[in-house]
């Protein structure tokens, strides 16, 4: 996929950062501004419930013009209009909804491996991780095939223009475009999707405009697919690096909740939160931080933090229930947490019971981990199994 770097192992730095500096100021790139950077499970998850930091800059007196530039969306936005934007699709998010689901989402699954079973070998990142969760959100946000851009090329741009340190313009203006081409799709065919809902929002007054209407659309459409997609390809890779834990969730398929929860603390997909913005002056640690200044939890740290994780380091699906930080916490809590861990179960249950001898053909030491810095998931996931199986 073009444009995405190769992130090394992050988990040593962030171990020594939580030892000697569990928050820290580190340079922020293409300003004079120190950013907070904290790895402290405690501390990350006391800034993401602080109500002095913002995630948006427009509040926080930001110099910067392009942090406060685009369109809005409930991942920019504070209370009141954060819960305002937020319950236009909360019904569609819902456990009940998300459960509803779940048997479109394995024949999805079932579709793409019926693709590629009779080869005997695929990329499982190209061909199942990447494929599952954009043909999913693309239905529930009422797009028809024939309407949908091809999934690598959508993935690679919205990377570029999001996601990358310094978003391309031709990356950007595709994004856009892209939203376009959905709304007035879905103007002219409405139907009982998201996409009509946020329209309907327009025109009944719970979304104030257009730049709203465009920035919760982009909010489904890229962060519903582009996070899910490493969490399937790192748990394929995972649980094949530990044939006794996947053994535990074949055996009882009860299990598999308990598999995509280890795989979110222990690969955590999202590295670090959005941006947040000091209202006023404050202390992280030892820490100050002046208003305007920015404060960055670094997800993954928390999530293998060992005053919260008796050996965080090992995966074990195990391990006793505590909260991670994979989805956030407090108010910006994901949106789409529900969906992202039935899609994990769901996509990892059919594929092993489909290639019950599904194995890597590389060592997995030798798997490169990419996507960087923002997210974390492997580039590819070359496999090999018996032709058929039993798609």
């Amino acid at each position: 996929m073009r444009g995405y770097r190769a992130d090394p192992d992050p988990y040593p730095n962030y171990r020594w950062l939580q030892e000697n500096a569990p928050a820290c100021l580190m340079a922020s790139a293409g300003t004079d501004e120190a950013t907070c950077f904290v790895t402290s499970y405690e501390l990350s998850r006391a800034a993401l419930l602080d109500q002095r930091l913002s995630v948006d800059p427009r509040r926080s007196g930001s110099a910067d013009p392009a942090a406060a530039a685009g369109d809005r969306s409930v991942l920019d936005t504070d209370p009141p209009d954060h819960g305002r934007m937020r319950r236009v699709v909360n019904h569609a998010f819902s456990q009940s909804a998300v459960d509803a689901l779940r048997p479109r989402i394995a024949e999805i699954c079932r579709e793409a491996i019926a693709a590629f079973a009779g080869r005997g070998q695929a990329d499982l990142m190209a061909e199942y991780a990447l494929l599952v969760p954009v043909a999913v959100i693309h239905e529930i946000l009422g797009v028809p095939p024939a309407e949908r851009e091809d999934p690598a090329v959508f993935m690679d741009m919205f990377w570029r223009a999001v996601v990358a340190r310094e978003p391309e313009p031709e990356a950007t203006e595709f994004v856009d475009g892209y939203v376009t081409r959905i709304l007035d799709h879905k103007r002219a065919h409405p139907g009982d999707d998201v996409t009509t809902a946020l329209l309907r929002a327009l025109d009944g007054g719970q979304l104030r405009d257009e730049s709203e209407l465009r920035g919760m659309l982009a909010a489904m459409l890229g962060p519903g697919h582009s996070t899910t997609i490493p969490l399937l390809a790192s748990g394929i890779v995972r649980l094949l690096q530990h044939p006794d834990q996947l053994g535990k969730a074949v055996a009882d398929p009860r299990r598999w909740p308990d598999v995509v929860e280890e795989l979110l603390r222990h690969d955590s997909v999202v590295q670090a939160s959005a941006n947040r913005y000091a209202l006023e002056d404050l202390a992280i640690g030892d820490v100050q931080v002046p208003r305007g200044s920015t404060v960055l939890m670094s997800l993954a740290a928390a999530n293998r933090d060992p005053a919260r994780f008796e050996h965080p380091d090992a995966f074990d699906i195990d391990r006793p229930r505590q909260t991670h930080l994979s989805f956030g916490y407090g108010t910006h809590f994901c949106l789409g947490a529900h969906l992202g861990r039935a899609e994990g179960e769901v996509a990892l249950a059919t594929l092993f019971e489909a290639l019950p001898d599904l194995r890597l053909t590389v060592p997995a030491e030798e798997i490169v981990w990419t996507f960087g810095p923002m997210l974390r998931g492997p580039a590819e996931v070359p496999a090999a199994f018996t032709p058929g199986g039993a798609a």
